[in-house]
């Protein structure tokens, strides 16, 4: 009883139960926010001695003590920041008993992940706010000093199973519409991280239902980039149709004519590219070359070359004069070109695990390469706007996989719509469907796909099964994680507002 806290003797002690009033052990046990929509009436509201809660993940406070032989007495319980150990909320809340001969207990408590859970309707009183790693204190000023007990949201990284704290990591790519142009989004590179910050700091939020973060803001790679120049060819985009062999392949690179390659008969477009890449290594270039997967209309893959300098980076291809790419009467060559004053071409139904070209040249050209990272990019809009946000998963074996593109409307309707956090939900689940595809409308799910109500009961809620497939389909994506103070760090209370239960 009591294990943890400090200061107790067998005559005063505090501990924190869980939802089945269970003593939760702090060298055992973890704390989880809920997959609830916070006033769904799954909190019970009553401190009966007795009473459960229909979430095992919510807590409530129990105390001994001896020498109190009143009915009540009052406690505290705050959440710490796991690094800086700053005050980040606070909850002060009666206890009470009938009988002498029982411990004081309180009302259970609800811990969330966001502001707008924090203040949920008829359940604001019974909210503790927290992050992945925070510290969770209870202290009970008896007469005989202050006792208290600590327990952490999320096990330590270096653990394993659902409560393991676990990182995925970002590379965000802040897009101009034009060369050395202002960012598409906050007007300039400083504004543009402040809202890339808030992005995260929501989706690390609502993904803490699965005790995964994506880390502080401060500390991702956020790059501010001008589209990329032409440096990808396609071949047989959308179709995938082989060669007729009837034709020559002309390029320039770097202003350096390549070619002429002739095209072999029956020749895939893999096989093309590879004849491709032969002669820009002997031009002295570089290339990477990859197949991505059918679309539904087509009659094969396709494939794409993008070329790059010695240095690696992207060289700029043209056309050679007038002469076409490729003369072949079956197999089409094009250049991969960015341009985003008209906005980005998006992908449909046909051709969704492929991506269009314009992405392709996107993606290719600037995402890093680095498999265990997702690769963010921000963008102005999508040329039909039939959407506000993309995702690329490895299911299905694209070319393209752990990489989201979102535009800055899908950013405005944050108030909402949670549309980051559901788009990293497609390649953490590595699923490209929504549950109302699939089965009955569950507006309050993260992955429905039509919801936009910014509030408590949103669609931002994560499922356990969700939870568990994310860790077992998306492993190398999600690393150990944890948060401790620097050696010497003493906690910083900045004052926060107390909320007091009445």
């Amino acid at each position: 009883m009591g294990t943890g806290a400090r200061g107790q003797d067998a005559q005063v002690s505090v501990r924190l139960l869980d939802g089945d009033n269970h003593v939760l052990v702090p060298e055992r046990d973890a704390l989880e926010i809920s997959h609830a929509v916070t006033n769904d009436g799954t909190l019970p509201a009553s401190a009966d001695f007795a009473a459960h809660s229909r979430d095992p993940r919510d807590v409530r406070i129990e105390v001994d003590d001896a020498a109190d032989k009143g009915k009540g007495l009052w406690a505290t319980i705050e959440s710490l920041d796991g690094t800086t150990l700053a005050q980040r909320s606070v909850l002060r809340l009666p206890l009470s008993r009938s009988r002498p001969d029982q411990p004081f207990r309180s009302r259970f408590v609800r811990l969330v992940g966001d502001g707008v859970d924090l203040h949920a309707p008829e359940a604001e009183a019974q909210t503790l706010l927290v992050a992945l790693r925070d510290r969770v204190r209870v202290r009970y000023e008896s007469a005989r000093g202050t006792v208290e007990t600590v327990l952490r949201v999320g096990a330590p990284g270096a653990s394993s199973g659902p409560r393991a704290a676990r990182l995925a990591k970002l590379h965000v790519h802040v897009l101009r519409t034009e060369s050395d142009g202002p960012p598409v989004i906050g007007g300039d590179p400083q504004g543009a991280l402040g809202i890339v910050d808030g992005q995260i700091r929501v989706a690390n939020a609502v993904w803490l239902q699965c005790n995964v973060t994506f880390g502080d803001p401060r500390e991702l790679p956020i790059d501010v980039v001008s589209p990329p120049v032409p440096s990808l060819l396609a071949i047989g985009d959308g179709d995938g149709l082989p060669a007729r062999g009837d034709g020559l392949v002309r390029f320039r690179v770097e202003g350096k004519s390549i070619g002429p390659i002739g095209t072999v008969a029956l020749a895939t477009p893999i096989e093309t590219a590879r004849s491709i890449e032969k002669a820009l290594q002997k031009a002295g270039f570089s290339a990477r070359v990859s197949e991505n997967a059918r679309t539904r209309f087509g009659a094969g893959a396709s494939a794409d070359v993008l070329v790059l300098r010695r240095d690696g980076s992207p060289a700029r291809l043209s056309a050679d004069g007038s002469v076409a790419l490729c003369s072949d009467a079956r197999q089409r060559l094009e250049l991969g070109v960015v341009d985003l004053r008209d906005g980005l071409s998006e992908f449909d139904n046909m051709n969704a695990q492929v991506g269009t070209l314009e992405e392709r040249a996107l993606v290719k050209t600037l995402a890093d390469d680095d498999p265990s990272t997702i690769d963010l990019f921000i963008v102005n809009r999508f040329t039909e706007a039939t959407r506000q946000g993309e995702a690329f998963i490895a299911k299905g074996g694209g070319a393209i996989a752990n990489a989201v593109i979102l535009d800055r409307q899908g950013l405005r309707h944050l108030p909402l719509a949670w549309t980051l956090a559901h788009e990293l939900g497609h390649v953490l689940l590595d699923d490209p469907l929504h549950p109302d595809n699939v089965g009955p409308d569950r507006p309050w799910l993260l992955m429905d796909a039509d919801n936009s109500r910014g509030t408590v009961n949103g669609p931002k809620r994560l499922r356990p099964d969700d939870c568990e497939r994310a860790r077992a389909r998306s492993a190398s994506l999600l690393v150990p994680y944890d948060a401790e103070p620097p050696a010497g760090t003493v906690p910083v209370d900045a004052p926060k507002p107390t909320k007091t239960a009445h």
